[in-house]
């Protein structure tokens, strides 16, 4: 099984090198979090959780409209919806947009104007300084959603230590989710054993939650319950609304197949990759894994076409290459023995 390197925040994190070692960030990880602010109150909680739910299942285009319907009870409600709307904008995306948030008064809507030049932008400096003003950004305005994206930044990078000193910083169940699959990028599958048990009992029913558990039951070797996860949200939120097929969002249907991967279905793992790609035709998550079908189903050609879209629609994507640097080891080794 194979993924590509996130992050689609839509798709949360990235998958990075690894840095050793970890006794620096497992120390951050198991400390004790710090109590939650209680000040807000569960009217705004009620106002957000359906947004949230749609973004975390992948759902942009509807958490958009949510977002933009939404009459935000207080400024902290108001605030967390201005930034999960740029946050969509990245996902979808929506390019010119995010440029008009660049000055907005939501420090999260300025926060996503700035990873957009960060994975966006080929050039360098302006990549560098984008990531230098998002973390003084976080660390000026102490945001929620600013220190969610920086995170990420950081994890990206490999400063796993970093990130998950970030993550603490804001104790709220998003945070707790996002500790997890840092957890999981640094292979500590214990750890985030350990973490999702202490996220439980906060709200075990919300979409960000049930994604970490259905990642952890991945990562232990329980594809069946993460099947099972992933169907009961596409069930629950449908990428279309009143499409009752089960077909989830291109996040839900990636999940489904990796499932069915580790479970040795790749025939109905590539049935959901089909499902994907048509939503999303170049998105490189789902490009990775039909091309990890097909290698196990031993269709040469159709991996070739899958491999040469991935080619063009993420020429630097790490799944991309190191397939590259085999085959021109391979092609040199060759080439030795004929001289």
């Amino acid at each position: 099984m194979a993924r590509s390197a996130p992050e689609k925040t839509g798709q949360w994190l990235s998958s990075r090198g690894l840095r050793s070692p970890l006794k620096g960030v497992l120390s951050i990880l198991t400390s004790k979090p710090l109590e939650p602010c209680r000040a807000s109150c569960a009217t705004m909680e009620e106002e957000l959780q359906e947004v949230r739910d749609n973004f975390y299942v992948g759902n942009f285009v509807k958490a958009m409209q949510l977002c933009e319907s939404a009459h935000g009870s207080s400024e902290l409600t108001q605030s967390e919806l201005g930034a999960t709307l740029a946050r969509c904008c990245l996902a979808i995306p929506q390019i010119e947009r995010l440029k008009a948030m660049q000055n907005s008064e939501i420090p999260g809507q300025r926060a996503a104007a700035l990873l957009a030049v960060i994975t966006k932008s080929r050039n360098e400096a302006q990549v560098k300084s984008a990531k230098e003003r998002l973390a003084a950004l976080a660390k000026e305005t102490q945001d929620m959603s600013c220190a969610m994206l920086n995170a990420m930044v950081l994890a990206m990078d490999g400063s796993w230590n970093e990130a998950a000193q970030m993550t603490k910083a804001h104790p709220v169940l998003e945070m707790q989710v996002l500790t997890i699959l840092l957890a999981l990028s640094c292979n500590q599958v214990a750890m985030a054993e350990k973490l999702l048990k202490d996220a439980s009992g906060n709200n075990d029913d919300s979409a960000a939650f049930r994604l970490a558990a259905a990642a952890v039951k991945l990562a232990t070797g329980d594809p069946e319950e993460a099947y099972l996860t992933y169907c009961d949200l596409c069930s629950q939120f449908p990428a279309v609304e009143g499409d009752d097929s089960g077909s989830g969002s291109v996040l839900l249907q990636t999940g489904k197949a990796l499932a069915n991967m580790q479970r040795g279905m790749f025939s109905e793992a590539v049935e959901d990759l089909q499902r994907a790609l048509a939503a999303a035709p170049n998105d490189p998550d789902v490009l990775v894994n039909m091309c990890c079908c097909m290698t196990h189903l031993g269709k040469k050609d159709e991996f070739q076409q899958y491999f040469a879209k991935l080619e063009q629609a993420a020429p630097n994507n790490d799944y991309v290459l190191k397939t590259q640097a085999m085959t021109t080891a391979f092609t040199r080794f060759k080439a030795s023995l004929e001289a």
